[in-house]
């Protein structure tokens, strides 16, 4: 084989090792969270929230803020990877209109960089347990219910599959998740009183709409110091990338309230919070776009790359061989051709003799 074949069949061999390795090396290590993560999607809704200046004050007419215009600001970012495990920071923050805080929370969780399911934490992370999905969802969704964490109980609770629908253009799967319980989160059973004065309790009973007040009877029967307890309820819906994961969509609303039990049983006294948000339409747009992007990339990476190397591949091999078989005919092809023509020159001299 001419030095020309040898260079022809060792391109073939690195254009398909090089398929080999964009689908089976490359792209698995890139379809995962990036460890440069860093996304903040923005909700808008309303919340009614507990007044503590007016509290203070006595004032029961201003107890409560009722259905503020408020924003919802959720960011997710990768602080660390290890392997497969991606530390990540989970900090959400509620505003008023006017950009004012009143609420916050954050967490950090170690998860699977496909399935985002939890994962030991690595040591020094400070990651808090948890079980199943509690960040977004799996790379690759299903259809199928998962289990989610739900950070006001702290416990994984079914995230069920609802069906496909439309969102910017993009066929999305959409969860829901339901979760009630004591409220177990310390960070915000820190912020709350373990006990409050009958009185106050009173003042905060008095500032509820007449239908959600507690009976008269209930409240004139509390002791001086009212010792409490919280609930937390969630009710939120998550619209999934069918593609790709990423979450396009969600709707989300989150109530604390305040009970204590009594002689006849536990009695619900007041609304610690109340909010009620959705994703405002430019981050909804925005997700779509990235997931049309990361669709794109990844396709190009587990498809693209990989077939259009392996075609090259096979043209070149096909260029070798067709090389090869030219060189043969035209190496034997002299030899037989000179045969023929010496006894087409003897046969002619003879009548001429």
């Amino acid at each position: 084989m001419r030095k020309s074949s040898w260079i022809l069949t060792g391109s073939a061999v690195v254009l398909m090792a090089a398929s080999a390795v964009t689908r089976f090396t490359l792209y698995p290590d890139l379809h995962r969270i990036p460890s440069d993560a860093d996304t903040t999607f923005h909700y808008r809704g309303t919340a009614s929230l507990l007044n503590a200046p007016a509290l203070q004050a006595g004032d029961s007419a201003h107890a409560f803020l009722r259905d503020l215009p408020v924003t919802l600001d959720w960011r997710v970012a990768v602080k660390d990877t290890s392997g497969e495990t991606a530390v990540v920071l989970d900090r959400a923050v509620l505003r008023s209109r006017d950009g004012k805080q009143l609420n916050a929370a954050r967490h950090t969780w170690a998860v699977d960089r496909r399935t985002l399911a939890e994962r030991p934490a690595p040591a020094g992370s400070g990651a808090e347990r948890h079980t199943g999905l509690v960040i977004s969802w799996p790379l690759e969704p299903e259809k199928r219910d998962y289990r989610f964490w739900d950070t006001g109980i702290r416990k994984a609770v079914p995230a069920r599959y609802m069906g496909q629908e439309s969102v910017e253009g993009r066929d999305a799967y959409r969860y829901a998740v339901e979760a009630t319980g004591p409220l177990a989160d310390p960070a915000t059973l820190k912020a709350l009183p373990a006990v409050l004065p009958r009185s106050a309790v009173t003042v905060l009973a008095a500032a509820l709409p007449a239908d959600r007040r507690p009976d008269k009877a209930v409240l004139a029967a509390l002791p001086e110091a009212v010792p409490l307890t919280y609930t937390s309820t969630t009710a939120r819906t998550g619209w999934v990338d069918a593609d790709t994961g990423l979450a396009l969509n969600g709707s989300l609303h989150q109530t604390v309230l305040a009970r204590t039990r009594t002689p006849d049983g536990p009695v619900t006294l007041f609304p610690v919070t109340d909010v009620t948000v959705k994703g405002a339409p430019a981050s909804v747009r925005k997700q779509a776009q990235d997931a049309s992007t990361a669709q794109r990339a990844w396709w190009w990476l587990s498809t693209g790359v990989p077939l259009g190397l392996l075609a090259a591949a096979l043209l070149v091999t096909a260029a070798a061989v067709g090389l090869a078989r030219r060189r043969a005919t035209a190496d034997g092809g002299p030899a037989g051709g000179g045969g023929s023509a010496g006894d087409e020159r003897e046969g002619a001299a003879t009548p001429a003799a």
